[in-house]
């Protein structure tokens, strides 16, 4: 195991399922230090911080680069091959919770910089490092960082997310790609011509925006004998669910070329008090994976007016909670950003980089907030394993994304 498989296996084995990625924050800190750099620790909360570092002369363009320190839970660990904290190498593959996604992202980032400063690499500019907290639970730390204004001079900006399919796999996620008009059966049998690895990345310059929101129904709670005596709850809520599929369907009918349509999925539901009791209070939750085409504002307006109409009906009482809401992230193709790391990104991985737009949000829409025009791309070691049991980085690729930013940096910044 050489340097950067070291670096990435001491990362992976600091939990960060939790609130706790201070450590992240702390071990990076020092390992910038030892090579000359200096990175300001940004503290949200007790065990929580991240980071920024820079590079450069300051004089020109900004070009940023953020990733998450925290990972998705860890799930059970007799269910892995290997301990989800050891960062063990097997093969050509290394094991860890985190290690696509996206410790290894955020290690090849930070790698890049040191081996920029360390070669003296000249940069016209400045390269900017973002760690960022609670993006896998949407306690955005990125939208703290925005709000201090700390991304206002940005030019552009890499999101280290693993943008990676196992060739194994890529004729079944292919279709999804064909059916939005990204991908047509011809582009796949050229990318597996070119395609000599185990994996097939993508240049993605798009993603759908996220909104979430629960719908609480308050009733009164009765006996089940003397159901007269109470409101039960449940039954508003159902009255809502059904007025909300009606409208999901209206929704879903909107298209977008690279993201395709609206995604709704009721994720939770909960109510009642015990078996022989009308229930006082139920709750569902919702998140919704949305297109530029439809607003969150949009559909949260039609929700408090379907609220309203279930509160005339019923005789529970329904309220509205929004939990977060974030922008699709919609970046250019032909901007100068997307086409200089398509062709770093082909050299190096040695195969053909398409341009798709995915369902999944990343910290990108934090950082739009100040500047909607802002280059922006998603391209990152890592692949389909994320949050998943034996969830592992190919080294070959963890290595070549080291290469990959080091370059992009330096020819952007040139």
């Amino acid at each position: 195991m050489n340097e950067a498989e070291r670096i990435l296996r001491n990362l992976i084995q600091i939990r960060t399922d939790g609130n706790q990625e201070e450590q992240v924050a702390d071990y990076l800190i020092n390992l910038l230090k030892k090579y000359g750099i200096e990175a300001k620790k940004v503290e949200f909360s007790s065990n929580r911080a991240g980071l920024i570092a820079e590079i450069g002369d300051r004089k020109g363009p900004v070009l940023g680069f953020a990733g998450h320190e925290n990972t998705v839970d860890l799930s059970d660990p007799a269910d892995w091959t290997a301990s989800p904290l050891s960062g063990e190498k097997i093969g050509h593959r290394i094991y860890g919770r985190g290690s696509t996604d996206m410790k290894a992202g955020l290690a090849a980032g930070i790698i890049a910089m040191i081996n920029l400063k360390e070669l003296q690499i000249p940069l016209h500019g400045t390269f900017r490092i973002y760690a960022t907290v609670g993006e896998e639970s949407g306690e955005v730390g990125a939208q703290k960082m925005v709000e201090q204004g700390l991304a206002d001079d940005l030019t552009a900006l890499i999101i280290g997310e693993p943008s990676g399919a196992p060739i194994t796999g890529l004729k079944s996620f292919a279709p999804r790609l064909e059916k939005l008009g990204i991908i047509t059966k011809s582009d796949l049998k050229e990318l597996l011509q070119f395609n000599q690895g185990s994996e097939q990345h993508f240049l993605e310059i798009a993603h759908k925006g996220a909104l979430s929101y629960d719908v609480i129904s308050r009733g009164k709670t009765a006996h089940s004998s003397m159901p007269e005596l109470g409101v039960n709850a449940i039954d508003g809520l159902l009255a809502f669910i059904y007025e909300q599929n009606v409208y999901f369907e209206e929704l879903i009918q909107k298209n977008n070329r690279l993201l395709g349509s609206t995604t709704p999925v009721l994720t939770k539901i909960s109510g009642g008090e015990q078996l022989n009791t009308v229930p006082g209070e139920a709750k569902i939750s919702v998140f919704v994976r949305k297109i530029p085409e439809i607003s969150n504002e949009q559909i949260i307006n039609h929700l408090t007016k379907l609220v309203k109409q279930i509160n005339l009906k019923t005789k529970a009482d329904l309220s509205l909670k929004i939990n977060f809401k974030h922008q699709p992230v919609v970046s250019c193709v032909e901007n100068r950003l997307s086409q200089l790391t398509q062709a770093v990104g082909e050299k190096y991985l040695q195969q053909k980089l398409e341009f798709i737009g995915v369902p999944g949000g990343t910290d990108a829409a934090q950082f739009i907030k100040k500047n909607p025009q802002l280059e922006v791309l998603i391209f990152g070691p890592g692949n389909t394993t994320a949050h998943q049991v034996d969830e592992y980085v190919d080294a070959d690729a963890f290595h070549n994304f080291i290469k990959i930013y080091q370059d992009v940096v330096a020819k952007y910044l040139a």
